[in-house]
Protein backbone atom coordinates (compact mmCIF):
# COMPACT_ATOMS: atom_id res chain seq x y z
CA UNK A 1 0.00 0.00 0.00
CA UNK A 2 1.22 3.60 -0.81
CA UNK A 3 2.68 5.54 2.22
CA UNK A 4 1.11 8.79 1.29
CA UNK A 5 -2.43 6.29 1.93
CA UNK A 6 -1.71 5.03 5.16
CA UNK A 7 -0.49 7.79 6.42
CA UNK A 8 -4.04 9.51 5.38
CA UNK A 9 -5.99 6.61 6.45
CA UNK A 10 -4.15 6.41 10.11
CA UNK A 11 -4.79 10.53 10.68
CA UNK A 12 -8.36 9.48 9.90
CA UNK A 13 -7.99 6.88 12.13
CA UNK A 14 -6.78 9.18 15.16
CA UNK A 15 -9.21 11.75 13.88
CA UNK A 16 -12.06 9.84 15.26
CA UNK A 17 -10.79 7.16 17.83
CA UNK A 18 -7.28 8.95 19.42
CA UNK A 19 -3.97 8.17 18.73
CA UNK A 20 -2.69 5.03 19.55
CA UNK A 21 -1.85 4.05 23.22
CA UNK A 22 0.53 1.06 23.59
CA UNK A 23 1.43 -0.94 20.33
CA UNK A 24 3.20 0.54 18.17
CA UNK A 25 3.85 -1.66 14.71
CA UNK A 26 5.88 -1.04 11.71
CA UNK A 27 3.71 -0.28 8.84
CA UNK A 28 5.87 0.92 6.03
CA UNK A 29 8.63 3.45 4.90
CA UNK A 30 8.97 5.38 8.24
CA UNK A 31 5.60 4.88 8.74
CA UNK A 32 4.43 3.22 12.29
CA UNK A 33 1.22 3.33 14.53
CA UNK A 34 2.61 5.66 16.78
CA UNK A 35 6.09 6.74 15.89
CA UNK A 36 9.51 5.56 14.35
CA UNK A 37 11.48 3.87 17.45
CA UNK A 38 10.45 1.72 20.42
CA UNK A 39 7.41 3.70 21.76
CA UNK A 40 5.41 1.28 23.24
CA UNK A 41 4.92 -2.64 24.36
CA UNK A 42 7.61 -3.67 21.71
CA UNK A 43 9.88 -5.00 24.75
CA UNK A 44 7.57 -7.36 26.16
CA UNK A 45 6.98 -8.30 22.35
CA UNK A 46 10.18 -9.45 22.01
CA UNK A 47 9.54 -11.52 25.34
CA UNK A 48 6.52 -13.05 24.27
CA UNK A 49 7.26 -14.18 20.95
CA UNK A 50 10.92 -15.72 22.51
CA UNK A 51 8.81 -17.63 24.86
CA UNK A 52 6.30 -19.26 21.92
CA UNK A 53 8.77 -19.81 20.17
CA UNK A 54 10.83 -21.61 22.37
CA UNK A 55 7.93 -23.93 24.18
CA UNK A 56 6.31 -24.72 21.23
CA UNK A 57 9.56 -26.46 19.06
CA UNK A 58 7.21 -25.98 16.42
CA UNK A 59 7.41 -23.39 13.08
CA UNK A 60 5.46 -20.09 13.92
CA UNK A 61 3.07 -20.48 10.52
CA UNK A 62 2.21 -24.30 12.13
CA UNK A 63 0.47 -22.38 15.36
CA UNK A 64 -2.91 -21.29 16.06
CA UNK A 65 -2.87 -18.41 18.26
CA UNK A 66 -5.77 -16.53 20.58
CA UNK A 67 -5.00 -13.52 21.64
CA UNK A 68 -7.20 -12.22 24.36
CA UNK A 69 -8.24 -8.38 24.53
CA UNK A 70 -5.81 -7.72 21.87
CA UNK A 71 -5.94 -4.06 22.41
CA UNK A 72 -4.80 -2.57 19.20
CA UNK A 73 -3.21 -6.03 17.84
CA UNK A 74 0.43 -5.44 18.67
CA UNK A 75 0.66 -9.33 19.19
CA UNK A 76 -1.89 -10.52 16.86
CA UNK A 77 -0.22 -8.88 14.31
CA UNK A 78 2.97 -10.03 14.98
CA UNK A 79 2.66 -13.80 14.90
CA UNK A 80 0.41 -12.92 11.94
CA UNK A 81 3.27 -11.77 9.90
CA UNK A 82 5.29 -15.01 11.16
CA UNK A 83 2.64 -16.61 9.56
CA UNK A 84 0.39 -18.10 12.22
CA UNK A 85 -3.37 -18.25 12.22
CA UNK A 86 -4.04 -16.18 14.88
CA UNK A 87 -7.76 -15.00 16.32
CA UNK A 88 -8.03 -11.18 18.16
CA UNK A 89 -10.70 -10.35 20.99
CA UNK A 90 -11.01 -7.34 21.92
CA UNK A 91 -14.18 -5.36 23.21
CA UNK A 92 -13.90 -2.23 22.59
CA UNK A 93 -14.36 -0.66 19.10
CA UNK A 94 -11.38 1.88 18.95
CA UNK A 95 -8.81 -0.78 19.57
CA UNK A 96 -10.83 -2.37 16.93
CA UNK A 97 -10.32 0.23 14.70
CA UNK A 98 -6.56 0.43 15.08
CA UNK A 99 -5.99 -3.19 15.19
CA UNK A 100 -7.95 -3.94 11.84
CA UNK A 101 -6.13 -0.98 10.00
CA UNK A 102 -2.78 -2.50 10.86
CA UNK A 103 -4.42 -6.04 9.80
CA UNK A 104 -5.35 -4.52 6.26
CA UNK A 105 -2.53 -2.23 5.42
CA UNK A 106 -0.20 -5.69 6.15
CA UNK A 107 -2.55 -7.66 4.21
CA UNK A 108 -2.80 -10.50 6.91
CA UNK A 109 -5.39 -12.78 5.84
CA UNK A 110 -4.65 -15.50 8.29
CA UNK A 111 -5.78 -12.90 11.10
CA UNK A 112 -9.05 -12.54 11.91
CA UNK A 113 -10.34 -9.50 15.49
CA UNK A 114 -13.39 -10.14 16.41
CA UNK A 115 -15.49 -7.56 19.27
CA UNK A 116 -16.34 -9.40 22.11
CA UNK A 117 -16.07 -9.68 25.51
CA UNK A 118 -13.94 -12.09 26.80
CA UNK A 119 -16.11 -13.40 29.59
CA UNK A 120 -17.53 -15.04 26.49
CA UNK A 121 -15.20 -17.49 25.49
CA UNK A 122 -15.72 -20.50 24.94
CA UNK A 123 -14.58 -24.31 22.94
CA UNK A 124 -18.10 -24.25 21.06
CA UNK A 125 -17.83 -20.52 19.84
CA UNK A 126 -14.20 -20.13 19.10
CA UNK A 127 -12.48 -23.61 19.11
CA UNK A 128 -9.03 -24.38 20.73
CA UNK A 129 -6.05 -23.00 20.11
CA UNK A 130 -2.25 -24.09 20.01
CA UNK A 131 -1.36 -21.00 22.33
CA UNK A 132 -3.43 -18.63 24.55
CA UNK A 133 -2.01 -15.30 24.84
CA UNK A 134 -3.43 -13.30 28.41
CA UNK A 135 -1.78 -10.62 28.08
CA UNK A 136 -2.92 -7.75 30.45
CA UNK A 137 -6.67 -8.80 31.01
CA UNK A 138 -6.79 -10.66 33.93
CA UNK A 139 -6.13 -8.22 36.42
CA UNK A 140 -9.26 -6.10 34.94
CA UNK A 141 -11.34 -9.02 35.98
CA UNK A 142 -13.50 -9.40 38.96
CA UNK A 143 -14.02 -12.33 41.39
CA UNK A 144 -15.61 -14.82 40.71
CA UNK A 145 -14.99 -14.24 36.71
CA UNK A 146 -11.39 -14.18 37.33
CA UNK A 147 -11.78 -17.80 38.52
CA UNK A 148 -13.91 -18.79 35.75
CA UNK A 149 -12.18 -17.11 33.17
CA UNK A 150 -9.13 -19.30 33.06
CA UNK A 151 -11.21 -22.45 33.40
CA UNK A 152 -12.27 -20.97 30.07
CA UNK A 153 -8.89 -20.39 28.93
CA UNK A 154 -7.66 -23.62 30.08
CA UNK A 155 -10.62 -25.28 28.12
CA UNK A 156 -9.75 -23.75 24.52
CA UNK A 157 -5.86 -24.21 24.99
CA UNK A 158 -4.11 -27.78 23.81
CA UNK A 159 -0.43 -26.44 24.24
CA UNK A 160 0.53 -23.75 26.59
CA UNK A 161 -0.81 -20.36 27.79
CA UNK A 162 1.09 -17.03 28.16
CA UNK A 163 -0.30 -14.77 31.27
CA UNK A 164 0.88 -11.50 31.60
CA UNK A 165 -0.60 -9.80 34.98
CA UNK A 166 -0.32 -7.38 37.77
CA UNK A 167 -0.51 -9.87 41.05
CA UNK A 168 -1.62 -7.89 44.55
CA UNK A 169 1.62 -8.70 47.33
CA UNK A 170 -1.02 -8.76 50.26
CA UNK A 171 -4.19 -11.31 50.67
CA UNK A 172 -5.98 -8.79 52.03
CA UNK A 173 -9.28 -10.49 51.03
CA UNK A 174 -10.39 -13.90 50.56
CA UNK A 175 -13.57 -15.56 48.17
CA UNK A 176 -14.35 -18.96 47.68
CA UNK A 177 -15.01 -20.21 43.91
CA UNK A 178 -15.58 -24.23 43.97
CA UNK A 179 -14.99 -24.59 47.14
CA UNK A 180 -11.30 -23.53 47.61
CA UNK A 181 -10.43 -19.68 48.64
CA UNK A 182 -7.86 -17.45 47.04
CA UNK A 183 -6.64 -14.44 48.12
CA UNK A 184 -5.77 -10.71 46.75
CA UNK A 185 -7.18 -7.79 46.83
CA UNK A 186 -9.76 -5.01 45.66
CA UNK A 187 -9.35 -2.83 42.71
CA UNK A 188 -11.16 -0.22 41.64
CA UNK A 189 -11.33 -0.04 37.57
CA UNK A 190 -14.40 2.88 37.90
CA UNK A 191 -16.12 5.33 39.83
CA UNK A 192 -18.98 4.21 41.52
CA UNK A 193 -22.28 4.78 38.81
CA UNK A 194 -20.14 5.92 36.28
CA UNK A 195 -22.46 5.99 33.13
CA UNK A 196 -21.63 3.06 30.54
CA UNK A 197 -20.30 5.64 27.84
CA UNK A 198 -17.87 6.75 30.66
CA UNK A 199 -16.78 3.28 31.23
CA UNK A 200 -15.80 2.57 27.55
CA UNK A 201 -14.23 5.26 26.61
CA UNK A 202 -11.41 4.29 29.56
CA UNK A 203 -9.55 1.89 26.95
CA UNK A 204 -7.84 1.00 30.19
CA UNK A 205 -10.10 -0.23 32.36
CA UNK A 206 -12.46 -2.96 32.91
CA UNK A 207 -15.36 -3.29 30.20
CA UNK A 208 -18.12 -2.70 32.95
CA UNK A 209 -17.09 -3.89 36.41
CA UNK A 210 -16.46 -1.66 38.67
CA UNK A 211 -13.43 -3.51 40.84
CA UNK A 212 -11.08 -6.12 39.67
CA UNK A 213 -9.50 -9.07 41.64
CA UNK A 214 -6.07 -9.09 42.02
CA UNK A 215 -4.94 -12.40 42.82
CA UNK A 216 -1.62 -13.04 44.60
CA UNK A 217 1.16 -15.15 43.21
CA UNK A 218 0.31 -18.23 45.25
CA UNK A 219 -3.24 -18.00 44.43
CA UNK A 220 -2.98 -17.34 40.60
CA UNK A 221 -0.76 -20.25 41.06
CA UNK A 222 -3.43 -22.16 42.54
CA UNK A 223 -5.71 -21.23 40.16
CA UNK A 224 -4.15 -22.53 37.09
CA UNK A 225 -3.30 -25.80 38.69
CA UNK A 226 -7.02 -26.37 39.73
CA UNK A 227 -8.31 -25.35 35.73
CA UNK A 228 -6.06 -27.53 34.26
CA UNK A 229 -2.74 -26.55 33.59
CA UNK A 230 -0.29 -28.98 35.10
CA UNK A 231 2.71 -26.74 34.62
CA UNK A 232 3.50 -23.24 35.63
CA UNK A 233 6.54 -21.06 35.72
CA UNK A 234 7.44 -17.78 35.92
CA UNK A 235 9.35 -15.88 32.98
CA UNK A 236 12.66 -13.64 33.55
CA UNK A 237 14.08 -13.78 29.95
CA UNK A 238 14.50 -12.15 27.65
CA UNK A 239 14.36 -9.28 30.14
CA UNK A 240 11.87 -6.87 30.93
CA UNK A 241 14.17 -3.84 33.10
CA UNK A 242 10.95 -1.82 33.88
CA UNK A 243 9.04 -4.38 34.88
CA UNK A 244 6.91 -3.45 38.50
CA UNK A 245 7.35 -5.53 41.09
CA UNK A 246 4.11 -6.99 41.45
CA UNK A 247 3.55 -7.65 37.62
CA UNK A 248 4.42 -11.15 36.08
CA UNK A 249 4.79 -12.89 33.09
CA UNK A 250 3.66 -16.62 33.59
CA UNK A 251 3.87 -19.71 31.00
CA UNK A 252 1.46 -22.32 31.85
CA UNK A 253 1.11 -25.39 30.16
CA UNK A 254 -1.56 -27.50 29.34
CA UNK A 255 -0.54 -31.15 29.66
CA UNK A 256 -1.61 -34.69 30.80
CA UNK A 257 -0.88 -35.80 35.10
CA UNK A 258 1.67 -38.20 35.27
CA UNK A 259 1.47 -41.08 37.16
CA UNK A 260 4.45 -41.68 39.73
CA UNK A 261 5.84 -45.68 39.43
CA UNK A 262 8.33 -45.18 42.25
CA UNK A 263 5.90 -43.42 44.66
CA UNK A 264 2.44 -44.87 44.22
CA UNK A 265 1.42 -43.47 47.21
CA UNK A 266 2.32 -39.89 46.79
CA UNK A 267 0.92 -40.54 42.75
CA UNK A 268 -2.47 -41.37 44.79
CA UNK A 269 -2.56 -38.34 46.65
CA UNK A 270 -3.69 -34.76 45.07
CA UNK A 271 -1.87 -32.39 43.34
CA UNK A 272 -1.25 -30.24 46.69
CA UNK A 273 -1.83 -25.65 46.80
CA UNK A 274 1.15 -23.54 47.57
CA UNK A 275 0.71 -21.53 51.20
CA UNK A 276 -0.80 -17.92 51.32
CA UNK A 277 1.50 -15.87 53.40
CA UNK A 278 -1.47 -15.12 56.25
CA UNK A 279 -0.88 -15.76 60.06
CA UNK A 280 -1.75 -18.89 61.67
CA UNK A 281 -5.48 -18.83 62.33
CA UNK A 282 -6.11 -17.45 66.19
CA UNK A 283 -8.93 -19.20 68.78
CA UNK A 284 -11.31 -18.08 66.76
CA UNK A 285 -10.34 -20.71 63.56
CA UNK A 286 -10.08 -17.30 61.42
CA UNK A 287 -7.25 -16.59 59.03
CA UNK A 288 -5.50 -13.09 59.09
CA UNK A 289 -4.00 -11.84 56.39
CA UNK A 290 -0.28 -10.16 56.44
CA UNK A 291 -0.39 -6.89 57.63
CA UNK A 292 -0.04 -4.08 55.00
CA UNK A 293 3.00 -2.81 57.16
CA UNK A 294 4.52 -5.88 57.07
CA UNK A 295 4.13 -6.19 52.95
CA UNK A 296 5.51 -2.62 52.31
CA UNK A 297 8.03 -3.07 54.35
CA UNK A 298 8.89 -5.90 51.87
CA UNK A 299 7.98 -4.23 48.62
CA UNK A 300 9.86 -1.52 49.47
CA UNK A 301 13.13 -3.94 51.04
CA UNK A 302 12.60 -5.67 47.13
CA UNK A 303 12.51 -2.25 45.32
CA UNK A 304 16.10 -1.52 46.99
CA UNK A 305 17.88 -4.42 46.50
CA UNK A 306 17.03 -3.80 42.66
CA UNK A 307 18.28 -0.39 42.86
CA UNK A 308 21.16 -1.42 44.30
CA UNK A 309 21.88 -3.84 41.99
CA UNK A 310 21.80 -1.57 39.21
CA UNK A 311 24.31 1.21 40.95
CA UNK A 312 26.54 -1.58 41.48
CA UNK A 313 26.08 -3.07 38.05
CA UNK A 314 26.37 0.52 36.41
Amino acid sequence: MDVELIESRKRRIVERFGPWSAHNIFLEGDVYTINKGIAGDEVKLRRILQNVSDLSRRPLDSLRVLDLACLEGLYAVEFARHGAKVVGIEGREANLAKARFAKEVLALENLEFVQDDVRNLSKAKYGQFDVVLCLGILYHLDAPDVLAFLEQMADVCRDFALIDTHVSLVPEKSFLHRGRKYWGRAYQEHAAGSPPQERTGRLWASLDNPESFWLTRPSLYNALSHAGFTTVYECHMPPESEKPLDRVTLLAMRGQRQELFCSPILSAQPIGDLAENVDDAGDSGTERPRSKLRAIGELLAATFRKLGKRVLLS
